[in-house]
């Protein structure tokens, strides 16, 4: 139960929050929503936030996805968070370009088109970490949909460079920097 307080509440603290469901837990078989999530307190709690998105995954597994985006929209209704719910899969690539579309949108709406003139960055090294951040971004977009593997790669590479802004360092990071200064098999 802590990790789940921890969880809502760093959820509440963020900018942007995407909740992702697997379609078959919040959808009944009729494809309306599931009473179980309608019902949950944390759930609800972070609903009622702005800039929060729910993304139904594992469409593509439903029985019938006949009036899919319908029922989304039905869901979506009954949360009140309209035209905040994405249904997606990750095996055929459906539903990525709209939540993409969705979340430059509110990004763009809530912060302008330029967060680069908000927040002007001072130390070298953060645009340095920011510039790998945004090249890897950049090779995320030119990959094929067929190469999940590749893009999920370049967005760990986008994630490990915002957090060496942040100070999130992983064990990746130690290990580099540990064995930059040895020369090993000498």
């Amino acid at each position: 139960m802590e990790g789940i307080r921890r969880a809502v509440e760093a959820a509440q603290e963020a900018d942007i929050r995407i909740c992702m469901v697997d379609a078959q837990q919040a959808l009944d078989c009729t494809n309306k929503p599931s009473d179980s999530f309608l019902q949950n307190a944390e759930w609800q709690a972070l609903l009622d936030l702005p800039h929060t998105f729910v993304v139904l995954s594992k469409i593509d597994t439903l029985k019938s996805t006949d009036g899919i985006q319908a029922a989304a929209q039905a869901w979506a209704q009954s949360q009140r968070i309209n035209n905040r719910i994405v249904p997606i899969s990750c095996a055929n690539m459906f539903g990525w370009e709209s939540l993409m579309q969705l979340l430059a949108d509110d990004i763009r709406t809530a912060w302008g088109t330029s967060i680069a003139q908000q927040m002007p960055l001072t130390k070298t090294r953060h645009r340095q970490h920011l510039q790998q951040c945004l090249e890897h971004l950049d090779s995320f977009e030119s990959i094929g949909e067929d190469m999940v593997v590749l893009g999920a790669e370049e967005l760990r590479g986008a994630s490990r460079a915002l957090g060496r802004i942040t100070g999130k360092v992983g064990i990746e990071d130690v290990l580099d920097a540990l064995f930059s200064e040895f020369c090993i098999g000498k």
